[in-house]
């Protein structure tokens, strides 16, 4: 998948909703996206949103998605409409207006948000944030963050970094994450 897809983003938002019964608070919704994109890609070569990713101060963002539920794109685009078909934000809380469309997604996009749901639901936007900032693609920015406040685009070879907790969702075989890598490269090139 080449590009940021809108329709994932949207839908997978509205799937963390429904699964929150109808709302989950905006910071934590992209901090499950920004797990989802990672631990799919390190499964699958590929993020399920193909968002830009950031590290922030408060931890790693999807940034294209951050923009378009915080309205920071034309209104009248094709991506804030859809995004306005199904969803509403409304403060921090990101509110389902209407069913998810599920036949915007593979069967692999829905596992592991599945897979994210399960583990990392139960935390708070602030226990997401400060979890984040234990991976490689936020620690590689740290100080800069730390002495400018400012954001910096994640190297998504970071990704495919191990990070051991208690989950054990981000501990994979060398050989495995190469191959994984060298697939998400070869596509993202291609």
């Amino acid at each position: 998948m080449k590009g940021y897809n809108y329709k994932k983003a949207a839908q997978l938002i509205n799937y963390f909703a429904a699964y929150n019964k109808g709302a989950i608070n905006k910071m934590k919704a992209l901090k499950l996206i920004w797990l989802v994109n990672r631990l799919h890609l390190r499964k699958y070569a590929r993020t399920v949103t193909g968002d830009t990713h950031y590290a922030m101060e408060w931890g790693a963002v999807p940034s294209n998605t951050k923009n378009l539920v915080e309205s920071k794109v034309a209104p009248e685009s094709l991506d804030k409409q859809y995004f306005d078909q199904y969803l509403i934000l409304d403060g921090q809380t990101i509110t389902s207006i209407q069913e998810m469309n599920a036949k915007v997604f593979s069967e692999t996009d829905l596992e592991v948000a599945d897979e994210i749901l399960k583990n990392y639901n139960g935390l708070y936007q602030f226990e997401l944030a400060s979890y984040s900032h234990y991976f490689p693609e936020w620690k590689r920015f740290q100080e800069k963050i730390e002495k400018s406040g400012s954001s910096y685009k994640m190297d998504m070879n970071d990704f495919f970094e191990n990070y051991i907790d208690d989950k054990g969702l981000f501990n994979d075989k060398k050989e495995d994450l190469e191959i994984a890598k060298e697939l998400f490269f070869e596509t993202a090139n291609a």
